[in-house]
């Protein structure tokens, strides 16, 4: 392949030594397309010609300033035109020899694809040669014939003249696959039968085709012209036609995630071509989380690897990590990791898999594992296999003792192949496979993004979702890291080669990190490394500095290994990694106890303030409050003694670090306030920048801390310095000073609680009041968007935890934009009110019908005995909205499409299933209006 780029590249460059004086380009050019090679060329819905191959010339005009005529006809009759003589070249074509022989070819460098797309319900048609007994549609005349000859001798193939009729016969059945390129065609009619019938990830890759563009010999001259301009279209020009014909349909801002097909239960697709599954159900928490839209791209393993090599997708959502990744792909977070066992035949089950085992054992290509079960096994030969189907077929012949594969995919994927009551996991063999979510090298950015955004998954929610999918206990991942975290094996081995961790921690920085009275280090931070230490299996031995400054110059000269409770500064990056957030930092204000509120920031502008020097808020106070005196100090305790001495005003210090400060002995007289409108930066952990696999170990640590174990960290030690922080003499003083001030309130208090109660009465109205706006909609007074989102969430819970069924009605209406623009909004509005009014008579007390946006209202339906309850409901507003509306302006004639999704059949969450039920309306709207609609069947 290098060596053909390289006589391309020589090739063109001789081109442009010897045409320098060459005659110019004509100014018009004729070129042949076909209309029925979808994407690559094709009429669309308005007639008009597209595809990717009408913009590459396009583009080749637009750069050569020359003129481009499409001349369109049906496949066959394109390389007539051809040669014929009526047009100067054809667009495209797939290089065959016998095309070679007969035209010029020139390379358009675009990867096109020749596929065979199978039927969904066509069980243990994994590959080519499964297809062997059933019949498979083609087009005369095209490149994919002689390659389906090639695998298929003896196939039994029915022939058409153009797409059109080829698929028309899929969709009455008298195919059971066909061939074609790398998309179906959305403008054909029953297009959405088509792609459901035969699904993308049921395809089964032909070949790859080098598209070229074709002249007839005796057009040598502009062949050469054509071939120096088009090696002057870009790579990222190429790249993004690709990216927008040959990927997947989406908005420009919404990320395409690959879903490897057949991996129950981490990832697969529904009946209905829905992606599914744990992994999946995780990134659709992401893109909550995040904000980030995203689609899923089901497909095959080394579909989905290529599609993200070439960019046409963005990442993959989870993906065995090996050496054996393309380089173009990187590895951006680890999702999940899963057991593997060796499963052999029943019968062969009592001869256990051992290091003294001289047997061949099937493997995954993909599988992670492989240098490990070497090491286990070193007798065993080894032998990849692409698919399930190949390893169990070996199995049964003897050619292979068994095979390992995923635990908790591989009984149902057995039982799919008919076989599942003949196969057996050895238990005694299980081994690890980390799953990693893996992205394009070239967006490093994108990587970043997932890591933060899984980091901020709590575990308790993975446990609980896991569960959900998962259902032998022994299989969970999650649930690993309250104990020991989950490693993988490159993990434990450099934990091996680095046994003791060096962490730097200082000596006066309470309830943080501290020296207690008997010299040893406490504190908060000792305790989160004692918690990281047990379930890393690692010791962390601890050094401790006065001075933070070398603390950090210790870790740049590699004296110690990381710090934790630092701020992520650019300057700090060249000689440390970070990790993930564990807590952030609020901020407090120390002054006087006589001082008046400090409410925001902006009120200590003209005063002096002290602030440890290296904090990232000390800048952030100089930029953006200049007229505060920031006074940087060395620490904390310096800072108070400037404040007791009067050299400044205020000091600003961590709300944990002040108040256990100001509790000891020597600042009983000093008021702290927290300011609650300054940023809180994330506490990290600085690790050397050479040891950057530790970093991802111990953000696994740090997820293992849950909240409330974290919480427990800071009420153990808050306690502790309450307790001992002040003495009996300070105690009596302070008792004598809160008697008078009781006196004195409980006269006030009586006064003021008179006037209290009615600001309250008052304060409570208007709470209601805003409540009721915050949730309702002004205009119908029924719930709006966001407390029908909140209640179909509460439904959801219920509903799991008693496995009962729930629908979502989403209503369009029909009919409404007539009324609005024929009599205007006011009269629309009163419809809209009278409408709501009818929906709410339609449902029982427990239902929910809120106004979603405009004329559209979603129904929630909970306690359902099955789907027909939702198809009652659905029938009785139809029926209603049969008769007419009376309004102010007379009687007006409305009707209603509505989608039906229904818990859990279409989704398990909110925002699927709502996804599900818009997408069924509009399916209803297609198809005649006033109509209810399932996700299998549209009812009058």
């Amino acid at each position: 392949m290098i060596g053909k780029s390289i006589l391309a590249s020589l090739f063109v460059f001789l081109l442009c030594l010897a045409g320098a004086g060459a005659a110019p380009l004509p100014q018009q050019l004729k070129v042949a397309v076909s209309v029925d090679s979808y994407p690559y060329m094709f009429t669309d819905d308005n007639g008009e010609i597209a595809g990717l191959v009408i913009d590459y010339w396009r583009e080749v005009g637009r750069q050569q300033n020359i003129g481009i005529e499409f001349v369109a006809a049906n496949w066959p009759d394109t390389m007539m035109l051809l040669q014929s003589g009526q047009v100067d070249l054809h667009g495209a074509v797939g290089r065959t020899p016998a095309r070679a022989a007969t035209f010029l070819l020139t390379d358009l460098n675009i990867d096109a694809f020749s596929n065979v797309y199978v039927m969904q319900d066509l069980n243990g048609a994994n590959a080519i040669k499964d297809l062997q007994p059933f019949m498979i549609g083609v087009v005369e005349n095209t490149g994919h014939l002689a390659v389906l000859k090639q695998h298929l001798p003896q196939g039994n193939f029915k022939y058409f003249p153009n797409v059109t009729a080829m698929y028309q016969a899929a969709l009455d059945g008298e195919i059971a696959a066909f061939a074609g390129l790398d998309r179906l065609p959305e403008q054909t009619e029953g297009y959405v039968k088509l792609k459901r019938l035969f699904p993308m990830h049921r395809r089964i890759a032909l070949n790859r085709m080098e598209l070229a563009f074709a002249l007839m010999p005796a057009n040598r001259t502009l062949a050469e012209q054509l071939a120096q301009a088009t090696s002057q279209l870009s790579r990222s020009y190429l790249d993004e036609l690709e990216r927008k014909w040959l990927g997947v349909p989406a908005d420009q801002d919404t990320l395409l995630l690959g879903v490897s097909v057949n991996n129950q239960p981490y990832m697969h697709v529904s009946p209905q071509g829905d992606a599914q599954g744990l992994f999946v159900e995780l990134w659709q928490q992401w893109s909550e989380q995040t904000g980030a839209k995203v689609t899923f791209v089901p497909d095959t393993s080394s579909n989905n690897l290529q599609n993200l090599q070439k960019n046409r997708i963005d990442a993959i959502v989870g993906f065995p990590s090996n050496n054996d990744l393309p380089q173009e792909i990187m590895t951006a977070y680890q999702l999940y990791g899963f057991k593997s066992h060796f499963f052999t035949l029943k019968q062969s089950a009592e001869t256990p898999l051992s290091a003294t085992s001289e047997i061949k054992i099937g493997l995954f290509g993909n599988a992670p594992y492989q240098a490990e079960l070497r090491r286990r096994y070193p007798k065993a030969e080894f032998i990849r296999y692409r698919q399930l189907p190949d390893m169990v077929n070996a199995t049964l012949n003897g050619e292979l003792a068994g095979f390992f594969g995923a635990s908790a995919v591989m009984p149902l994927r057995l039982q799919q192949l008919n076989q599942g009551d003949i196969f057996v996991a050895q238990q005694d063999t299980v081994v690890f496979a980390p799953i990693y979510t893996l992205v394009h090298s070239d967006h490093p950015e994108l990587a970043e993004k997932i890591r933060q955004g899984f980091s901020n998954f709590t575990l308790d929610w993975l446990i609980e979702t896991e569960k959900k999918w998962v259902v032998q206990p022994d299989l969970w991942y999650f649930p690993q890291f309250r104990k020991q975290i989950p490693l993988t094996e490159t993990e434990l081995n450099w934990l091996k080669s680095h046994p003791a961790l060096r962490v730097g921690m200082l000596d006066d920085w309470p309830p943080m990190e501290f020296v207690d009275d008997a010299g040893n280090p406490a504190g908060v931070t000792v305790d989160m490394f004692n918690l990281l230490s047990e379930r890393l299996k690692v010791d962390f031995n601890i050094q401790i500095y006065s001075n933070f400054n070398e603390m950090l110059q210790a870790l740049e000269r590699k004296e110690i290994d990381l710090i934790a409770n630092v701020s992520e500064q650019e300057e700090r990056r060249s000689y440390a990694r970070f990790t993930d957030e564990f807590w952030s930092t609020q901020w407090a204000v120390i002054g006087p106890h006589d001082t008046g509120m400090v409410v925001s920031t902006s009120e200590l502008n003209g005063m002096r303030v002290a602030i440890y020097k290296d904090y990232k808020l000390a800048r952030h106070l100089n930029d953006t409050y200049p007229q505060i005196q920031v006074v940087p100090v060395n620490s904390l305790r310096d800072g108070l003694e400037l404040l007791q001495q009067g050299n400044v005003d205020y000091v600003v210090d961590s709300v944990e670090a002040s108040s256990e400060m100001v509790r000891q002995a020597g600042y009983l007289y000093l008021r702290i306030q927290i300011l609650e409108d300054l940023p809180t930066y994330p506490s990290l952990i600085a690790v050397r920048e050479d040891y950057a696999p530790l970093v991802v170990m111990l953000n696994k640590g740090l997820r293992s801390i849950g909240k409330e174990e974290r919480q427990q960290l800071y009420q153990n030690w808050f306690s502790f310095q309450v307790t001992q922080g002040i003495n009996q003499a300070q105690f009596r003083q302070r008792m004598w000073q809160i008697g008078g001030v009781v006196t004195l309130l409980l006269t006030f208090v009586v006064i003021w609680n008179l006037s209290l109660r009615r600001e309250v009465s008052l304060r409570r109205q208007a709470e209601q009041k805003m409540r009721f706006m915050a949730t309702h909609d002004d205009l119908t007074q029924i719930p709006n968007r966001s407390l029908i989102k909140e209640r179909i969430e509460q439904a959801l819970l219920q509903h799991a935890r008693h496995n009962e069924i729930l629908a979502l009605l989403f209503i369009d209406l029909d009919g409404f934009k007539e009324v609005n623009d024929q009599y205007g909004h006011e009269v629309g509005d009163e419809l809209l009110q009278k409408l709501a009014a009818i929906l709410g008579t339609a449902i029982r007390k427990s239902d929910t019908v809120a106004r979603f946006g405009g004329d559209e209202f979603v129904i929630l339906l909970t306690g359902l005995l099955s789907r027909d309850d939702a198809a009652i409901v659905a029938e009785k507003i139809l029926h209603q909205l049969a008769e007419p509306v009376a309004l102010s302006v007379g009687e007006v004639q409305v009707g209603a499409s509505i989608g039906i999704a229904v818990y859990p059949d279409d989704g398990t969450n909110c925002a699927r299933l709502l996804r599900v039920a818009d997408s069924l309306m509009y399916r209803v709207k297609q198809q005649g209006k006033n109509q209810y609609c399932f996700s299998k069947v549209v009812i009058s």
